[in-house]
């Protein structure tokens, strides 16, 4: 993983998110959010991809094309988790009660999917 000089991570993290207003909240349900919060820890940037459809595997597919090397999510079923780690993406489960910033920073402590 690649760190720049402060030592954040330039990797960036999907985290897949209810939008609430101006708030985005880890989900819950993976085959149920709005979408994926692209955020660049290195530069401070975050970008919201809405989902396609609504279910486990577009959601699996949309990951899948932005290339994110990490994600965390709430939940995730076994044929997604698997899919993902085939793909090289290393995957992560959040508590919702933590905002997304604070799962970004503490993604190495947070538990593996």
């Amino acid at each position: 993983m690649t760190e720049n000089a402060s030592g954040q991570s330039a990797v960036p993290t999907a985290v897949l998110v209810m939008n609430s207003g101006s708030t985005s909240l880890l989900c819950p349900f993976f085959g149920k959010c709005d979408g994926i919060l692209l955020i660049n820890a290195a530069n401070g940037s975050k970008e919201f991809r809405p989902r396609k459809r609504s279910d486990a595997e577009s959601m699996c597919d949309l990951i899948l094309e932005l290339k994110p090397r990490r994600v965390i999510c709430g939940f995730i079923d076994k044929p997604e988790k698997q899919r993902l780690h085939a793909a090289g993406i290393d995957v992560r489960l959040g508590a919702c009660s933590c905002t997304v910033d604070e799962l970004v920073t503490s993604f190495s402590s947070l538990p593996r999917a």
